[in-house]
């Protein structure tokens, strides 16, 4: 699947972050666009569970090796707790508990342009459940890597990703784990993910999978899953012991026939639930509840605890984020392809710079994976304005310039640079014209130090700059320079870099995962 390593998020100081970057180059542009929407779908998931990973941002690295940034977590995959010996099915019991809450609430659907659209993990696997511990909660489950094994899979075999489900013999997933109906290339749902947790959970008790291939091969793996029995958890294991109702549970979840499994993960979390009653407290998980204000005192607790403001400002910025997912385009202005800025604040008075921009959903999506830059002009006569410009640009397409005006002397103005200038990121919020009740997308576009301290001179000499009756000819100069900047900004652009937000530090960069 890829290599996954410790980064530094320079945005927010000292939090660390985990970039992912997948294992092959997606040259094919479907199947860049397929994954790009399969990363936005991972950063909705993120937003409206606490038990699936959190993705913070995506793109293409050089040489089209894709890469998304996900939460950093502290402790240890499923699979890798398990590789010296099976776990107890009390412990199995309340970390499925926490992961079924994940697939739950993925199968019930996220909300894109008006519909809910149900996400199917197809490879629920050990490796993809990751458990940290938490002195409080004990341990905390969640689901990695949604959907990235289907972008995989349609790129090794060179296939059309809009195939997928119309019965061609494209396989997804972890041949070891997928339900019959993934080999066969039948329309796969959420059935096909219990299939894969009754394996995983099988595996969690006896150290065993339940079906094993003559080889290890596609079409050895396929004639087992679609004919071979599962065996038995004592056969396994013979020295296990747990609770019948258990056992039956996971070989219901490994029928054949997705008919005769249970129907949805909720009814196997209600079994689970059921028997987490028999289960001492230190099992029981309760959802966190997350402080969302920095102390007063921040310059000593920095000092002192470093990391904990780092994790506090992380906390703010998501906190704000899932406002901006949140949005609905305003009724006082007009559907059409416009720019403007708002700044946007949570429960707890926490702001942060969002600008809004309108285009089609076509466009949106084939945008998804550009590169993202931002340049400011400001003049101060005849009026003190500001022209914030951001730019998107891929290889293939002309660039997307969403230019915005701002007053220096209007208390709207000034609060968005100043807070642009203080927080250095803003949120690009895109929505499309034809179902503008909820973004497209939500992107953080962070700024250099150096355009930080620009937006910080130009409100604080326009402050000392009488306002004046020749906004518009402020506006016509700014537009005069904006055109002529254009090349500076295409020439820098244009220039081979990494994404500016992650830094791989060289004594940050080992290697987590494969």
């Amino acid at each position: 699947m890829g290599s996954v390593y410790r980064a530094e998020d320079q945005l927010l100081g000292e939090v660390i972050v985990a970039v992912k970057f997948l294992a092959r180059s997606l040259e094919n542009e479907t199947i860049a666009a397929r994954f790009a929407r399969e990363a936005r779908i991972g950063a909705l998931l993120g937003h409206q569970c606490i038990h699936i990973v959190r993705v913070l941002d995506y793109g293409l690295h050089d040489q089209h090796i894709p890469f998304y940034v996900m939460e950093y977590l502290q402790g240890q995959t499923l699979e890798e707790l398990i590789d010296s010996e099976p776990i107890s099915w009390q412990r199995l019991t309340a970390l499925m508990i926490q992961i079924c809450s994940g697939l739950t609430s993925a199968h019930q659907g996220i909300t894109i342009q008006g519909q809910c659209q149900q996400v199917i993990h197809r490879d629920v696997k050990p490796s993809n459940i990751f458990i940290s511990k938490d002195t409080s909660l004990g341990e905390f489950a969640k689901l990695l890597d949604f959907g990235v094994a289907d972008v995989l899979s349609h790129s090794d075999q060179g296939l059309d990703p809009s195939l997928a489900g119309n019965g061609t013999s494209v396989f997804t997933g972890t041949v070891a784990y997928g339900s019959p109906e993934q080999f066969t290339g039948d329309n796969v749902d959420q059935r096909s993910d219990i299939y894969s947790l009754g394996i995983t959970m099988f595996e969690a008790l006896t150290g065993h999978l339940p079906i094993m291939a003559d080889a290890n091969t596609l079409k050895s793996w396929s004639q087992a899953h679609q004919h071979l029995q599962p065996q038995r958890l004592q056969a396994a294991n013979p020295t296990l012991k747990i609770p019948a109702a258990l056992e039956d549970l996971i070989m219901s979840c490994l029928a054949k026939s997705p008919q005769q499994r249970p129907q949805t993960v909720a009814e196997i979390s209600n079994s689970l639930n059921d028997l987490a009653h028999q289960l001492p407290l230190s099992y029981r998980t309760t959802p966190p509840t997350l402080p969302l204000t920095i102390p007063q005192n921040s310059q000593t607790l920095a000092r002192e605890h470093p990391s904990s403001v780092a994790a506090q400002t992380q906390l703010i910025h998501w906190s704000v984020e899932d406002i901006a997912w949140k949005t609905t385009w305003p009724n006082d202005k007009p559907i059409a392809e416009i720019v403007f800025a708002q700044i946007l604040d949570n429960a707890r008075h926490q702001e942060a710079v969002s600008l809004w921009v309108m285009l089609s959903k076509t466009e949106i999506e084939s945008r998804s994976l550009s590169k993202r830059y931002s340049h400011f002009l400001c003049t101060f006569k005849p009026h003190p304005m500001a022209l914030w410009i951001t730019t998107l640009l891929d290889h293939k397409r002309e660039p997307r310039w969403l230019p915005c005006y701002i007053d220096l002397k209007e208390t709207k103005g000034q609060k968005i640079t100043r807070c642009l200038s203080e927080q250095g990121y803003y949120f690009l919020i895109l929505f499309d014209s034809a179902h503008p009740s909820q973004p497209v997308n939500v992107v953080t576009i962070t700024l250099p130090q150096s355009q930080r301290q620009l937006l910080k001179d130009c409100i604080d000499f326009a402050q000392n700059i009488p306002s004046s009756e020749g906004l518009n000819d402020s506006k016509q100069l700014l537009k005069q320079q904006y055109q002529r900047v254009k090349h500076q900004i295409l020439d820098k652009l244009q220039q081979p870099t990494t994404t500016q937000q992650f830094k791989i530090a060289d004594d940050l960069a080992d290697t987590l995962a494969h």
